[in-house]
């Protein structure tokens, strides 16, 4: 029975479908980081550069600011300097540029998360396919030795259902940080969006 069973015990009464969970397991955690990463450089380099920007753009012009843009890494600098690129056609252009450059930044923002969503979806499937393939071999071993005992079946059963928790355990934590990622990329965007308008119409109006 699962008396004093280790973890590394139940994942090997698992089978073969809890190494594949372990496998997306690993996969979901390293972008959870990654992203995590990436979300907060991405909210702190939007903040901090455009306060020096906009004070660049006021004191020196729109072309010393876009001589800034070309140094620094930020989400704000290439869609500033798209913008500019099209100064004097018009804000229209200017807009579009701008708008074209910040769905370019916020696809990169959004790098990875398809899989995350992918892992948290299928996880609980891949369980269970798990647990129906335990079971299905359970009963052909009780079936097979024809005395077997409830205990014996039960046994069989509890390790098939090892698969479906395991893939319980994938799912929920990749499907809470898909979720988180989600809602985030979306205050991204609205910030992006919010801080290079302010540059439409200066932008628009340089010739």
């Amino acid at each position: 029975m699962f008396e004093n069973l280790s973890f590394i015990g139940l994942l090997q009464k698992g089978g073969i479908t809890v190494v594949v969970l372990g496998f997306l397991s690993v996969i979901s955690l390293a972008i959870i980081l990654e992203r995590a990463w990436a979300f907060r450089k991405f909210r702190k380099g939007l903040k901090s550069f455009f306060l020096s920007l906009s004070q660049t753009a006021k004191d020196s012009g729109l072309s010393v600011a876009a001589n800034m843009c070309g140094s620094k890494n930020s989400p704000l600098a290439p869609i500033f300097l798209s913008g500019y690129r099209k100064r004097g056609k018009g804000r229209q252009e200017v807009s579009s540029a701008m708008e074209l450059a910040g769905r370019a930044e916020l696809q990169r923002l959004e790098r990875f998360l398809g899989v995350l969503g992918t892992i948290g979806s299928t996880s609980p499937f891949i369980g269970l396919f798990g647990t129906v393939l335990g079971i299905i071999r359970a009963f052909s071993d009780m079936a097979l030795t024809q005395g077997a005992s409830p205990a014996a079946v039960a046994d069989g059963i509890a390790e098939a259902l090892v698969a479906t928790a395991a893939g319980l355990f994938v799912a929920i934590p990749a499907t809470m940080a898909y979720n988180y990622f989600v809602r985030s990329a979306s205050r991204c965007s609205l910030e992006l969006e919010t801080f290079a308008s302010e540059f439409t119409e200066p932008i628009a109006g340089e010739e």
